[in-house]
């Protein structure tokens, strides 16, 4: 199973479009960082003017223009944010949002590996139930010879004959259609894989009752609080709309700014002199026909949107938690009495058997048997299924089954 959750990990698409979501975002923080960080610009021109003296003036007497003369000149123009908290708030909010982005992308580990472990013992769950069937099959053909052997000795009769081998034809029935499944849980597993289609999966372990002690309620829960990355994602979305609601109320701020420009001019490039230009200026807005306080207001309901969120989100945690750990619970006592009822119903066949080899009843018995045994063996495979499922679940509602099943 490890070398199956590490394959998809690496080349599922669902993974790699969310690595690339959060790739995104993260240029995304850079290009919000640019807004209070110094700019600069490199210029080069060549012009060729001529000027109207009284349009530029108001000069009446001659000469009317100047020109036509050229200039050549280099300049570079730089604005340097000095105290701009509207632009500083924005930043930090989208910080926010790249974790978030982040948090999606270990979100979307958590899932595929969900699925691919649910496939997974899917599969393992119908490859043990072809060989419980492919045994109960040697079981029937036992009996089926045993069967005839009485009745060519003349202690049998047909009907227990006939009954055995329906029953040998009903269990190759099953194990036909137990077969088929396997095959499409592999086909399943292969597709969630990524695997070409000349590509089959090959399972190396069995499903097993294997069982490790859990920890509690409340640890689960703090546990899954501090790792689920669904709940961080939203956290970080709720903290995100908080620096938006305050970037929004910084626009009514002034802001502080030095900028200017410094320029190599003249009529040509070896006769070119320096000119430049320093400012520090204060920018307030006065009126911006509501603009600033519908950011503020939309600002605001977009923050209570994400606390609800947040809310629902733990709700839904603390649920998922709550019910793996009962699901947990309920498999390991089904897999205990499940356990209990092989032994019985083995206990049962035997004797059954036993007994129609002696001759002292008709093989009703040992097919009653046969049919007991079926069904414990059966509710046993399911109970290690669902054992080993409710693990699987428990440690996906914890946030953490990246981490146990792809170590």
């Amino acid at each position: 199973m490890h070398e199956a959750v590490q394959l998809a990990l690496k080349q599922n698409p669902r993974v790699l479009a969310a690595r690339l979501e959060a790739l995104e975002s993260k240029q995304q923080t850079r290009d919000a960082r640019s807004a209070f960080l110094p700019k600069a610009g490199l210029q080069l021109e060549e012009q060729m003017n001529r000027l109207n003296l009284a349009t530029l003036i108001g000069q009446e007497p001659r000469p009317y223009s100047i020109g036509p003369y050229s200039n050549v000149q280099v300049d570079s123009a730089f604005d340097v944010p000095l105290i701009a908290v509207s632009a500083w708030k924005s930043y930090e909010a989208q910080k926010q949002r790249e974790a978030s982005a982040a948090s999606d992308a270990e979100d979307a580990r958590e899932t595929i590996v969900s699925i691919v472990v649910a496939q997974y013992l899917s599969l393992e769950r119908s490859k043990a139930t072809e060989r419980a069937v492919q045994s109960r099959i040697d079981l029937a053909e036992s009996l089926l010879k045993l069967a005839n052997d009485a009745l060519h000795q003349g202690t049998g009769t047909s009907t227990d004959a006939l009954r055995a081998d329906v029953e040998l034809k009903v269990e190759q029935e099953n194990l036909v259609e137990a077969q088929a499944q396997t095959k499409a849980y592999g086909y399943g597993l292969a597709q969630v894989l990524g695997l070409e289609v000349s590509q089959q999966v090959v399972t190396t372990e069995e499903l097993s009752s294997q069982d490790e002690q859990e920890p509690d309620e409340q640890s689960s829960l703090d546990e899954a609080f501090r790792l689920r990355p669904d709940l961080l994602s939203a956290e970080a979305l709720d903290r995100a709309s908080v620096l938006d609601r305050q970037s929004s109320e910084a626009q009514r701020w002034p802001e502080f700014h030095f900028d200017g420009f410094w320029a190599e001019s003249g009529r040509a490039p070896d006769a070119g002199l320096p000119v430049y230009s320093y400012q520090g200026e204060m920018r307030f807005p006065l009126f911006t026909g509501g603009k600033i306080s519908a950011e503020i207001a939309r600002s605001k309901l977009a923050e209570q949107r994400a606390s609800q969120l947040v809310c629902d989100r733990r709700d839904v945690v603390t649920q998922e938690v709550r019910t793996a750990l009962s699901f947990l619970q309920a498999a390991r006592q089904e897999l205990q009495l499940a356990t209990e009822a092989v032994d019985l119903s083995t206990r049962e066949l035997k004797e059954s058997r036993d007994r129609f080899a002696a001759g002292i009843t008709n093989n009703i018995e040992v097919v009653t048997a046969q049919n007991s045994l079926a069904q414990a063996a059966d509710s046993q495979i399911g109970a290690m299924y669902r054992l080993q499922q409710a693990k699987a679940d428990l440690s996906r509602a914890r946030g953490r089954i990246a981490e146990d099943y792809g170590r």
